[in-house]
């Protein structure tokens, strides 16, 4: 239930930050899922919007691997998506152009971390709404015992 609340949250957020772009039907915001294992929520929460605001919140999920192919199809349509994700810096390159500026937005403003947010000298122009973290898990008696062998290929 709080992803579900943090996930409207966001979504309303910004909503209201790029609601003028977009769709060009009337009162319709058209966003663009990355997440499949997610659209029934974003489902709940077009419901809701409309309830809440008389607007219709179209979501459209790109299948498991598509996203990107999707987003390419879909940008280049008189109804582009208003609202769509990128992949950090490297989604930005290929994005930018369609990204409008969040500097002044509310959903900017309550970061946490304005570091996590793509940026330039000219605006803001992605909000994170998932940061992933990565590492190297290993067995250090292993490690040990290999590092200890006289014959090892690596001064690691």
């Amino acid at each position: 239930m709080k992803k579900q609340i943090a996930l409207l949250m966001v979504l309303l957020t910004l909503i209201g930050c790029l609601g003028s772009c977009g769709s060009n039907k009337k009162n319709e915001v058209y966003y663009l899922n990355f997440k499949p294992e997610i659209a029934e929520i974003y489902q709940r929460i077009a419901a809701d919007y409309q309830k809440e605001t008389g607007n219709t919140l179209r979501v459209v999920t790109a299948a498991s691997g598509t996203y990107e192919q999707t987003l390419k199809s879909e940008i280049g349509k008189s109804n582009a998506p208003t609202i769509f994700q990128f992949n950090g810096p490297v989604g930005y390159r290929s994005w930018k152009n369609y990204c409008a500026n969040l500097k002044d937005t509310k959903i900017y403003q309550a970061l946490n971390d304005t570091n996590l947010s793509i940026q330039d000298e000219q605006g803001v122009w992605g909000i994170p709404y998932v940061v992933e973290g990565y590492g190297i898990v290993y067995n250090k008696a292993i490690t040990d015992a290999y590092l200890a062998l006289p014959g090892r290929s690596t001064n690691i």
